[in-house]
Order: C-alpha cells, then sequence, then structure tokens
C-alpha cells in the first residue's frame, strides 16, 4: 500500500509543495533560492517560459508578458493573449505551468505522479475541475482535491499540543485570507476526527483586492498630482488602454508597499515609468498604514461578516467559539489581526504558519490517501482461485474498529455467524510490519494490532479453509489513522438540484437532490415521472439539467453542471406521460458528477459523468429558458399596472427589452458554433435573472408575502360562508396550507413565496368558477363594467344575454363558458403561453 503523502498549495499569488515522511511534514524549497514559496507567476520571453520569482521580476520590465492571479478565473472561458509569441493560454495552461515548476522543489529524486491540492471552500464544480484539469496537465496521473479551510486545520491541529488537540466537542473558526479568495470555516472534533461544520467564502476577496483599492485610492492620486496625469484612473485600469503597462507595474508597487507596511508606518515608493508620447516621469511618493488601513476597510468589513453569518447560521455566540485560526498571508497585516479580534470578541491564533499551513495540511491529508490502483488489462487474471475443495454456506463476519487512534496499537473485534465448519483467520499490516499469524475463526474474535506512529495503517483480514486456502470473497481492509487528526470528509459548498417541471405554474424549479454541507462523497436514487409524452423519432427532448446553487432559487440563476438531452429520435417507442425515470446521482470527493437515468417505460439507459472546466450551455434549453422569462415579465407587467404600480411595471418593460434582444440573438445562434457568444448570452441570461429573481429582494418577498396572505384569508372567508364551495377544494386549500411552511421560511427570496402566491391564485379562481355563488357574484360584477374595460363592448352584450339565460336555468357549466369568454374580452387579458420544460415531472 502505497500513500499519496504530497500535497500542493495551488495559491493566487504564491504556491508551495509538502510531503508527509512519515514523521512530519517537510515544505519543500526552490533549489534557486531556497524559498518555501513560489510566486503563482508566468512570464514569456518569445518561446521560453519563467516561472516563480525571476517571472515576476519581469513585471516592471515586460508586464503585458507576464501572467498572475489566474486561479481567479479558473472555470471559465477566459485565455490570455501573450503578445511575445502570438498565442493564447488558458488559467487551467498556466495553472500547469506553476505545477511543473513545483516539482522541481522535490529533492529526494523520487517521482510524483499523485498529488491533493487544495482549493477554496467557496468554489464551484466548474474551477474544481478545472483544478483537477490543470493538475493532469501538469503529469499527475491522480489529483485529489482538498479545501483549504480544512487544510488549514489538519495543518494546526497536527501540530498543536495534547491539550489543545483533545477538546472534543468545542469549536473553532479557520480565518482563511490569502492572496485572491477569502474562506472561513466553523470547525468541531470529535474522536479525533475534524468536521467541517459550515463554511462562507468569496473567491474575490483577498490581498490582490487589497492592492487594487491601495493603488486605485491612493498611490493613483498621489501620481496624477507629480505628473499632471490627470486621465490616469479613468484610464489606468482600461484592458489595451494607453497605461496598461503602467497598471501592472503599480499593482506590483502597491503589494511591495503593502507588505512593508506590515513592519513600518510609512513607506517610500519609487519608480520610472514612460508614457506613450514618450515622456518620462520619475517618481516618488510616502504612502502610510493609515491609508492603507482606510483602503481595506471595507474589505475587511465584509470578511468579519461573513463570520458572522456562519454563527448565525448555526445559533452560535462568539462566546461558543474557543478560538480563531489565522491563516493565509493577508493575515501577516496588523488591521485585520486587529479588526477581527475587537470586531468577533473571540481569540485570535497565529501558531499555524499562515504561509504554509495550507500546503502542510494537504501534506497531513495526503498521508491519510491510497494511492489509485493501476488498472492492470494486458494479463489474464483470474478472478477467484480455484479451491480444492469448494465451500459452500460461507461464514458472515462483521467487524469494529477506530478508524482514528492516538495509541501505539488498536483493538479489532469481529461477530462470525453463519460458522459452520473449521476455519482461520489473518490479519497483516500492508508493509509487512505486524502479522498475526493463522488463527481459529470463531463466533468472537478479538485483536490487537500494532500501528506505526503518524501515519495511515493498512490492514487485511484474510479468511482461510481448514487447508489454509484463502477465501477471497471474505476478506476485508482495514485503514487505521494514528497520531493524527483525520477528516470526516469535506462539505458540498452549494445545493445541488435538477431542474423539473412545475406543470401547475407554467415554469420550472429546482428539486434538492444534495444539501449544502452534505459530507463527500454521495449518492442518492430519485423517482421522477415524465410531464408529457415524448414521441419517438421526434424533435422533442427529455432534458435533465443538474444545478449548482440555492436550490430555492429559480433555476435561470444557478450553475449548470451538466445536462443530458434525451431526443425523441435515440427512441424506439413513445416515452408516454407519467412513465417514471430513475435518476441516479453521485458526487465524488473531488466533486465529480456522475447522472445515470433509467427510462423504465422502454427500457432505455444513458449515463455521463460531468467534470465540466468550463461552462456547458445548451442552445435550445437557453432558447427555451428566454422564452420563459418573457413570458413571466408579460403576466407580470399586466399585473403591477392592474395595481398602478407603475414603477415597477416599467422597470420590468426595461428587461423584458433586453430579453427580447437576447432572445433574437440566441435564435439566430448555432449549437455547433466555435464562437464564444453562447456562453456571454448564457451569463447575460443569468444576470438578467438574478435582477427579477433576486434572491435578496427582500421588499418583493414581503410584498408578495402580503397578497398571500390576503388571498389566503379571502379563500378562508369563503370556506365559512358559502355552503356551495366544492369539498375537493376545500381538501385542495388545506394540501396547500401545509406547504406554507418552507415558502414563507424566509424574507430573503421572493422565487418560493412567488410559486406558493400562484399556487393559491390557481385555486382562487378554481373556487371562482366552481362555487355557484361566487361564480354568479363574479359574473354579475364583470358584465356591468364600463364599456372601456372591453376589447369590444358589443360582444360583451352578448355574452350578458347568454349568461342571464344560463342563470335562469341555473346551468353552471354553461355560466362558466360565458364567464370565461368575457374575461377574455377585457383589456387586461393575458394569453399564457405554455412552456416547453424539462419534460420532467
Amino acid at each position: 500500500m502505497q500513500t499519496i503523502n504530497f500535497g500542493i498549495d495551488l495559491g493566487t499569488t504564491n504556491s508551495l509543495i509538502a510531503r508527509f515522511n512519515g514523521k512530519n511534514v517537510e515544505v519543500f524549497k526552490n533549489p534557486v533560492g531556497f524559498k518555501e514559496t513560489l510566486p503563482s507567476c508566468v512570464a514569456f520571453r518569445g518561446e521560453r517560459i519563467i516561472v516563480g520569482d525571476k517571472a515576476r521580476e519581469w513585471l516592471v520590465k515586460d508586464p503585458l508578458n507576464v501572467f498572475s492571479s489566474f486561479k481567479r478565473k479558473m472555470g471559465t472561458g477566459e485565455n490570455y493573449f501573450v503578445p511575445s509569441n502570438s498565442t493564447f493560454y488558458s488559467p487551467i495552461e498556466l495553472s500547469a505551468l506553476v505545477l511543473k515548476e513545483l516539482k522541481n522543489f522535490i529533492h529526494t529524486s523520487e517521482a510524483i505522479d499523485s498529488a491533493v491540492i487544495t482549493i477554496p471552500a467557496s468554489f464551484d464544480t466548474m474551477q474544481s475541475n478545472a483544478t483537477k484539469k490543470a493538475g493532469y496537465e501538469a503529469g499527475f496521473k491522480e489529483v485529489v482535491l482538498l479545501q483549504e479551510p480544512i487544510a488549514a486545520s489538519l495543518a494546526f491541529f497536527n501540530s498543536a499540543n495534547e491539550e489543545e488537540a483533545t477538546q472534543n466537542g468545542k469549536h473553532w473558526l479557520v480565518y482563511d485570507l490569502g492572496g485572491g479568495t477569502f474562506d472561513v470555516a466553523l470547525v468541531s472534533i470529535k474522536e479525533n476526527e475534524l468536521k467541517i461544520v459550515d463554511h462562507r467564502g468569496d473567491n474575490f476577496l483577498g490581498g490582490v483586492d487589497f492592492d487594487y483599492s491601495f493603488m486605485m485610492e491612493v498611490m493613483v492620486p498621489k501620481l496624477m498630482a507629480q505628473t499632471g496625469l490627470t486621465e490616469l484612473k479613468e484610464e489606468l485600469p482600461k484592458q489595451n488602454g494607453p497605461y496598461e503597462k503602467l497598471f501592472f507595474i503599480l499593482m506590483l508597487k502597491a503589494e511591495e508597499a503593502k507588505k512593508e507596511l506590515s513592519v513600518s508606518s510609512s513607506v517610500e515608493v519609487e519608480f520610472t515609468f514612460t508614457t506613450l508620447s514618450g515622456n518620462e516621469h520619475e517618481v516618488y511618493f510616502k504612502v502610510t498604514d493609515q491609508e492603507l488601513n482606510a483602503c481595506i476597510a471595507e474589505k475587511v468589513s465584509r470578511s468579519i461578516q461573513l463570520i458572522e453569518e456562519v454563527l448565525n447560521a448555526n445559533a452560535m455566540l462568539a462566546n461558543d467559539v474557543d478560538e480563531i485560526i489565522m491563516i493565509g498571508g493577508s493575515t501577516y497585516i496588523p488591521y485585520v489581526r486587529r479588526m477581527v479580534e475587537e470586531q468577533t470578541g473571540i481569540k485570535t491564533n497565529y501558531s499555524a504558519d499562515p504561509t504554509t499551513a495550507v500546503a502542510v495540511g494537504a501534506a497531513y491529508y495526503a498521508a491519510s490517501k491510497v494511492k489509485a490502483t493501476p488498472v492492470v488489462t494486458d494479463i489474464n487474471v483470474s478472478e477467484t482461485p480455484t479451491l480444492t475443495n469448494p465451500v459452500s454456506n460461507l461464514p458472515q463476519i462483521k467487524l469494529a474498529y477506530n478508524k482514528h487512534s492516538k495509541d501505539s496499537e488498536e483493538y479489532i473485534t469481529g461477530m462470525c455467524q453463519a460458522l459452520q465448519g473449521t476455519y482461520f483467520y489473518r490479519i497483516t499490516r500492508a508493509d509487512g510490519g505486524y502479522d498475526s499469524g493463522f488463527k481459529p475463526l470463531q463466533a468472537k474474535i478479538g485483536e490487537f494490532v500494532l500501528l506505526r506512529k503518524n501515519t495511515l495503517n493498512a490492514f487485511t483480514f484474510k479468511v482461510y479453509t481448514e487447508q489454509h486456502e484463502e477465501l477471497p470473497t471474505l476478506q476485508q481492509l482495514l485503514d487505521i489513522t494514528q497520531g493524527l487528526f483525520s477528516l470526516s470528509g469535506q462539505p458540498l459548498p452549494e445545493d445541488i438540484c435538477i431542474e423539473v417541471d412545475d406543470v401547475h405554474n407554467n415554469t420550472t424549479r429546482c428539486e434538492l437532490v444534495f444539501e449544502r454541507n452534505s459530507i463527500l462523497p454521495i449518492s442518492k436514487t430519485i423517482y421522477k415521472e415524465v410531464s408529457r409524452t415524448i414521441k419517438a423519432k421526434s424533435d422533442d427532448q427529455l432534458i435533465i439539467n443538474v444545478l449548482e446553487g440555492n436550490h430555492k432559487a429559480h433555476p435561470s440563476t444557478n450553475q449548470i453542471i451538466g445536462l443530458i438531452e434525451i431526443n425523441g429520435k435515440q427512441l424506439t417507442a413513445d416515452l408516454i406521460k407519467g412513465s417514471d425515470i430513475e435518476i441516479k446521482i453521485e458526487v465524488s470527493e473531488s466533486r465529480d458528477v456522475s447522472v445515470k437515468a433509467n427510462l423504465l417505460l422502454i427500457d432505455y439507459e444513458v449515463a455521463e459523468v460531468f467534470s465540466p472546466s468550463e461552462k456547458y450551455v445548451s442552445v435550445s434549453k437557453l432558447r427555451e429558458e428566454i422564452k420563459e422569462m418573457k413570458n413571466e415579465m408579460d403576466v407580470e407587467i399586466m399585473k403591477a399596472t392592474q395595481q398602478e404600480d407603475y414603477e415597477k411595471a416599467q422597470e420590468l418593460h426595461l428587461i423584458l427589452e433586453k430579453l427580447n434582444e437576447l432572445y433574437a440573438k440566441a435564435m439566430q445562434l448555432n449549437e455547433k458554433s466555435l464562437s464564444d457568444e453562447k456562453y456571454q448570452l448564457e451569463e447575460y441570461k443569468r444576470k438578467l435573472a438574478q435582477s427579477y429573481f433576486s434572491n435578496d429582494n427582500t421588499s418583493l418577498s414581503v410584498k408578495v408575502k402580503a397578497e398571500y396572505y390576503e388571498n389566503r384569508n379571502t379563500i378562508n372567508y369563503w370556506i365559512e360562508t358559502f355552503d356551495d364551495v366544492p369539498a375537493n377544494l376545500k381538501t385542495e386549500f388545506e394540501q396547500l396550507k401545509s406547504n406554507e411552511a418552507n415558502a414563507m421560511a424566509t424574507t430573503k427570496s421572493s422565487f418560493l413565496v412567488q410559486g406558493q402566491l400562484k399556487t393559491l391564485n390557481r385555486l382562487l379562481n378554481k373556487m371562482i368558477f366552481f362555487t355557484p355563488t361566487l361564480l354568479t357574484s363574479y359574473y354579475l360584477h364583470y358584465i356591468h363594467l364600463s364599456s372601456d374595460h372591453f376589447k369590444d363592448p358589443s360582444l360583451t352584450k352578448r355574452f350578458a344575454e347568454m349568461g342571464d339565460k344560463a342563470l335562469e336555468r341555473k346551468n353552471y357549466e354553461e355560466l362558466r363558458g360565458v364567464f370565461n369568454q368575457v374575461l377574455a374580452n377585457t383589456h387586461h387579458a393575458v394569453s399564457e403561453v405554455k412552456i416547453k420544460g424539462t419534460g420532467l415531472g
């Protein structure tokens, strides 16, 4: 058995590589310069590629051919153009170059084919998979991902003293403020096992953001005052602008000054630059720590706000947390340290090296991960050896043991059932350091096994016949970690859900599959129904759309992980409405998502493994989503106009105009187009959807709730007052109220509340149409409205004559038909466009 052992912190500004050597963790140094950190920076000099400190030095000389902070673009389709060789590089390719350079740090001459690579806890599936892909492009055959706060926790607790390390039941916060990202995680310990209870993060909050604010708010005004370049503030950040080179030079100077201000109250900034017109400027000015603090105050407050969100979400107070473990290079800033402790009231702990903690923790984790066994395909191996005397009715054995131990030995106990005949068992350690020898198998067994310190101990339990022939089907593998804290599992950063049709409300919604913070790996099988018939050999589609994001939000606002489109042309028989679909979804520890769908009626199966490192966009799905949003907007504009909320109606009109433009462009798209236009349109659609289905639209949620409760009280009044309300509608009303709590639980998400309101309004309309007293009342109200309410007033008069006759005969079915036509003749009538949906109900 071999463990991975190597851990890599692939950072935004700096990267490190470390190895667990059986006793402790060694952070490797660069053979050139002997620094532990490698700047995540790549420079191009013609065909020559330079990585690290030397690349960073070229920032001042040739900034357009030097690239850094590309970790923040992982999972996107953005590429970087290299003028030096007229080539484009993706964030994945640049990250792979950094990883290859880190391999050169290893002085032990051993080949490294597997590694644990860390990622921010808030990285989505695409960003995670992009990181794995970078590892594979760097030459690794196996890449395991580990969330950075978990790595930091492992580094802290595995190096902590015995008193700190045995405080079971307590909680800690890990505050990880790095070069480009911020994560905060709530950690607990139980029986030597670390558990991430909850976390929050921001992938665009870190040292790079501090540098940018410092540059734009402090350094640029000083530079403008010295040079007279008044356009500098506006022109400096522009890509391919006149001051692009100066931008990178200033960012480097801002970073250097920021670091110096951690130990000094003021710093001198001095450099020379030349404008496009050829004017050379010698620049000199001072910056102070007070100026830096003012620039970063808002961002530091944002990080503390995320701490509060974690505590509030888990109903915890500051005194429920033992300490805040501070890691990440940006925690060296005195202001950050001071504000975190002052504003939270929680003691901070700096005993873990902020720079190396993540890499060290990754190495500890790598020591607990067994390398993947390569698949042998070129030799024939018999699956089960032939026994001299074949055995039937084999015994059933269950073993129990602690997977984590601080002792030098661990007790393995077992129960054996259906034991008939004579058998032996044997327990061996993978490195050969322990062997129990052959022992008689009895109903109860117990064995102390010796453990190697501070590492993963792998044992094999085997059963043999009386002739000492092995029974392979009874073999069991046992892993026991000694002396190190282990991990209960990595939490899922966001909800995983599928998109299903909400037929009643003529829309689609998210259905939760795995909830945020579920421990990976995870698997689930769900059963759905076909919401509409998919005819064989047709162009119709059944769509299984797997999404990442808030399951309470509208599907169009969430991130697509993967999409399976089953076309009617693929089917040999019709897929009938109401038939069952079995869908199995699995998420691996490194966030690969496997989906297997079985159409049970026609025995058709399809399976996909999604490891998207860039966004996937279905053009047909994009068109359908825009069409649905347009339809939704028409209805909401009509409602806003009826309620004389003209301000809201105007806002919705503006969104509708943009949707119409977007739909026109989407209709011109070719599914197989090589351009990036479909990704751009998808992103624009998501932003428009978020502007309407905003998760933070508290005021809209309050308005919708008010309308809901008003209409619910109206129905309550009708049921109590009128004896002719149909019994089935009363039952439907009680069922709707039972689902009310979930939809009304939040004041921030209006989407679920709107869905509940739509269902209630549909029931309200049914009560009007199918309760004779209400039908009569509403009919009489509408036909007596003034003529300006109707498209064709003369037509309404004819309807009134028909309706009056129906009333005389008490023919309420006929009256319903007349009333329907009266409503269709009003100016506010909207013809609803039926959405295509996914086909999943």
